[in-house]
């Protein structure tokens, strides 16, 4: 079906059974049934995602099933003495103790360039993150002022449906009066066309 040619049957301005406790609470009831019916998890257990990535579906197991972080490893961050006297320990000390130094010059080198051009990109961030909010605010307001107007154009026409459902529901009630009346009308002539029969 076209989703711009969806025809309601409600007219949630005019028909006012809702507004009856019981009323709301029957169909409350019965929303909370289809809700039951309903299968719970959004996602199946077997659905197999990220099939190209290990990591990440190692780490998406991981957080479906509950499990924390483990802990951040740290020890390769320290500078240790070789555990023995030997040509490997004190090559792996070595390299460890150049990996540190690099990581420090990195730091001190980014430090420098914080300290030189960190304000300005700061300044230049917090003005595109505020004309980013300003589009935000503006779209916003736009949205709800046609939510506004959709709910005024909604309201006008339910209140004309209103007034012309009246109008034919009154008509349909002098219909039916008259109908009635005819009908009574044509029992008593019937009477009386008998009651002439009889009588010649």
């Amino acid at each position: 079906m076209d989703s711009q040619h969806v025809t309601l049957d409600s007219l949630p301005y005019i028909d006012k059974e809702y507004d009856d406790p019981a009323t709301r609470e029957h169909v409350l009831g019965l929303i909370q049934e289809e809700m039951a019916q309903m299968s719970p998890p959004l996602m199946p257990k077997n659905a197999h995602i990220f099939k190209s990535n290990d990591t990440l579906r190692k780490e998406y197991e991981r957080v479906r099933s509950g499990h924390s972080l483990p802990p951040f490893d740290t020890t390769r961050y320290n500078i240790s003495a070789p555990t023995s006297d030997t040509a490997s320990a004190w090559q792996q000390a070595s390299n460890n103790a150049a990996s540190q130094l690099e990581h420090q010059t990195t730091r001190i080198d980014n430090l420098e360039l914080l300290q030189n051009f960190g304000a300005q990109a700061w300044k230049l961030s917090n003005h595109q993150k505020e004309q980013l909010l300003s589009s935000i605010e503006n779209r916003t307001q736009k949205l709800r002022e046609e939510g506004v107007h959709v709910n005024k154009a909604r309201k006008y026409e339910q209140t004309e449906a209103g007034v012309r459902l009246s109008e034919l529901e009154e008509r349909w009630s002098d219909g039916v009066r008259r109908c009635v009346e005819i009908q009574v009308a044509c029992g008593r002539l019937q009477q009386e066309i008998n009651v002439l029969e009889t009588s010649k």
